[in-house]
């Protein structure tokens, strides 16, 4: 059952209405937009987030709504019924139910919030505020990965009037991957991308998010993801630029090249010497 937003409630984000995109950069959107919101109540869990009850139990209706919009543009597509198309869109659609199942603990604790909630102290999470707010973010803990998961089954048997064509020369294989763990909210970085902060299976590099940084396909958002030590600063998120969405929706599926290493200098043989008799 859909829940509806709540009407005085001002989302955690923005959810633009742009010129109508192909399926899968709709849902590599989508991806980016559960992260955020995430992001968001896991800073809120560590009382480094304003304690805005309202604004979150606005946003995931959001979400949900988001969800089934995106199952929709696929099933107008009219993908082949088959394995694993089928499954990504059920996982779709199961996105979309638990998040309506977050939306309803995110309004438990709109309700149960405490009147001397104080911003620089955590949600108790034995009291009924932290936790629905906690239960809340488990269930949509893995969407985004799920979401780029289905996206990747869907992508290669989509019509070739709703498939993407935006390609920038020279993209290889470990940046199409970059790409990829950016998507699914895996990597967060310190600074200029100093530092990387992600998954122990992520192997996106600085080198690698910088290039991608200086192409215009990803960008930092400030001080938006939880720290990685208990008393830490935020990290920068990295996300998706609205080109780095166009890209990796066409990348998706494409065969790319793996870089190949720069040749290491071979030794000279040793002189051979004759032996004495």
């Amino acid at each position: 059952m859909t829940t509806p937003p709540a009407p005085d409630g001002t989302p955690l984000f923005d959810v633009d209405v742009p010129m109508p995109r192909p399926p899968v950069e709709q849902l590599l959107a989508l991806a980016g937009l559960y992260t955020r919101h995430n992001d968001r109540i896991d800073l809120l869990l560590s009382c480094l987030a304003p304690a805005d009850p309202d604004a979150y139990v606005s946003s995931a209706p959001l979400l949900e709504h988001r969800s089934l919009a995106c199952v929709r543009t696929v099933r107008q597509q009219r993908p082949p019924r088959i394995e694993p198309v089928l499954s990504a869109v059920v996982r779709l659609q199961q996105i979309a139910y638990l998040t309506s199942s977050a939306t309803r603990y995110l309004a438990s604790a709109q309700q149960a919030a405490p009147p001397d909630l104080a911003p620089g102290a955590p949600p108790d999470p034995r009291r009924a505020f932290g936790r629905s707010v906690r239960l809340s973010r488990e269930l949509t803990a893995l969407a985004a990965p799920a979401i780029v998961e289905s996206a990747t089954h869907i992508a290669g048997r989509l019509p070739a009037a709703a498939r993407a064509r935006t390609t920038v020369p020279g993209t290889d294989r470990a940046q199409r991957d970059a790409l990829l763990h950016v998507a699914r909210g895996h990597v967060v970085v310190t600074g200029r991308y100093e530092r990387t902060s992600h998954d122990r299976t992520v192997a996106a590099g600085t080198d690698v998010l910088r290039h991608l940084d200086a192409q215009g396909l990803v960008d930092r958002d400030p001080d938006s993801a939880f720290p990685s030590t208990p008393r830490g600063t935020p990290h920068d998120r990295v996300r998706l630029t609205p080109l780095g969405l166009a890209v990796l929706s066409t990348l998706i599926v494409t065969p790319l090249p793996t870089p190949v290493p720069a040749p290491r200098p071979v030794a000279s043989p040793a002189p051979a010497t004759r032996a004495r008799r």
